[in-house]
């Protein structure tokens, strides 16, 4: 749901989608270490779709020590700029979930599957929307063939204090909910999603217009750094 004053975006705005890296025992964070401009495809009260073509402009974050293992940390890592390239994709959110559900297809348009990546639930923002990222995630092939990805990583940053066990609980436990939405073929992990398509009138989406301090501003600090959220 939107909060008062707040709308809802329309078919063909460009919004952006980032992340914040917040640790959970006050290490470190808020900050933004993840920027994807988008199309907004659909944002109704049961779900928000963001269209990401190839070729979009983005910003990540890589370790300044090539190979570091994640966490990064303060002074670790550094906000670059980027391209998005390898796939065309569909992210699905839905509100109050504890994930995001990417469906891929090759720059060709040939269907690969899709990428369940386990994060808190988003947040809105005046640029778009939010969401921190739980490092777990699941993978499923075209035929729906599922794996576990980055399991070292949630351990890594369990061992670390930036997530705590209880938060990683929740997440394994989304991962397995996901895991079964994708054997039974829930949406949207259905045989119709793969045809999916954008309009041909959406733009190729950038965050150029978009002042870098305004860019990677914190929109909601008070949200992300009360622990009662999670």
């Amino acid at each position: 749901m939107t909060a008062p004053g707040e709308t809802r975006f329309r078919p063909g705005d460009v919004v952006i989608h980032r992340i914040p890296l917040v640790a959970e025992n006050g290490e470190y964070g808020p900050v933004i270490v993840d920027v994807k401009p988008m199309v907004v495809a659909e944002d109704t009260p049961e779900r928000v779709a963001l269209w990401l073509p190839a070729g979009t402009p983005t910003k990540l974050s890589r370790p300044i020590i090539p190979d570091q293992p994640i966490p990064w940390l303060e002074g670790e890592w550094e906000l670059v700029d980027s391209v998005w390239e390898r796939w065309n994709a569909l992210f699905l959110m839905v509100p109050g979930q504890w994930r995001a559900t990417w469906v891929w297809w090759t720059p060709e348009w040939e269907f690969l599957g899709w990428y369940v990546n386990l994060e808190e639930p988003f947040r809105r923002t005046p640029l778009g929307f939010d969401a921190r990222d739980l490092w777990l995630d699941v993978v499923a092939d075209a035929e729906r063939r599922w794996r576990w990805k980055d399991e070292d990583h949630l351990e890594r940053v369990l061992d670390r204090g930036l997530i705590s066990k209880p938060v990683a609980e929740r997440v394994r436990a989304e991962g397995e909910a996901a895991i079964a939405d994708i054997e039974r073929g829930a949406w949207p992990f259905t045989d119709n999603i793969r045809h999916w398509r954008p309009d041909p009138s959406w733009p190729i989406p950038t965050h150029a217009h978009i002042p870098e301090s305004d860019l990677l501003a914190i929109h909601d600090e008070a949200h992300w750094t009360n622990p009662k959220r999670l």
